[in-house]
């Protein structure tokens, strides 16, 4: 009876290796499901819900769904807000008037449109617009200008006009230094932008001077992309739903 009590305790001690080796087996197929998960190939997915179907004793199919309803293996689709995509196409049509409207200019590299996340930037450099030392646009600048401040008066976009020059310094009967040059050349776009019907509520003029160069001042070619009067189309902040 001894013996056979110690042999008794001996099975029931070595009965943890079938509990383990059932969980090992278990934590297998877990991870070979989620690698599946991860990798479809739909020939090799219903071979493996086949083959895993039959070890754990289930005939007439896969133990997995079909690959098509996988949850959670396709990006969700997702839809972009109307008010975003409005703004995004009003972006474009802007921006493409704006190259049609300068379209001389862009030609000869006296203005260049850019777009932004929130609008479009035209950057006109000071040689096509004024002569040197002066802040009244040329005949022919006045009516470029005007031409593209006709497109932006049938948006709501807000107007930043920035004048800009080089660090030479300027003093004359009209202007005592680049501040007064600069500040005088954005007021006077903004009045044609005004005169096409852009209300003055949308349009603030701002003068720089010499302090926001884009370009090397050192030289003639630097100097000269410096001197530049910018017209900055910015949407008005979107009210909440």
């Amino acid at each position: 009876m001894k013996t056979q009590r110690e042999d008794d305790d001996a099975d029931k001690a070595d009965r943890w290796l079938i509990s383990y080796a059932d969980l090992i087996t278990l934590l297998f197929a877990v991870f070979v499901v989620l690698y599946a998960y991860s990798q479809v190939n739909e020939g090799k997915y219903k071979a493996l819900s086949e083959s895993l179907g039959e070890a754990f004793g289930r005939s007439g199919g896969g133990l997995l769904p079909a690959a098509g309803r996988v949850v959670g293996n396709q990006p969700a689709p997702t839809a972009i807000d109307p008010r975003v995509a409005q703004r995004i196409a009003l972006r474009h049509r802007t921006a493409a008037g704006m190259r049609d409207a300068l379209k001389g200019m862009l030609e000869e590299d006296k203005v260049r449109i850019t777009e932004t996340p929130d609008g479009v930037v035209i950057d006109f450099t000071a040689s096509a617009l004024f002569d040197t030392g002066v802040a009244e646009p040329s005949a022919e600048a006045r009516a470029a200008v005007r031409a593209a401040a006709s497109l932006v008066a049938a948006t709501e976009y807000l107007v930043t006009v920035e004048g800009h020059s080089d660090d030479t310094p300027i003093s004359n009967r009209v202007f005592a230094s680049n501040w007064e040059l600069s500040a005088a050349r954005a007021a006077a776009v903004a009045r044609l932008f005004e005169a096409e019907g852009v209300s003055g509520q949308r349009l603030t003029a701002q003068g720089f001077g010499p302090n926001r160069p884009i370009a090397n001042n050192d030289n003639a070619e630097g100097r000269a992309r410096n001197r530049r009067v910018m017209a900055i189309l910015k949407e008005p902040p979107t009210p909440p739903i």
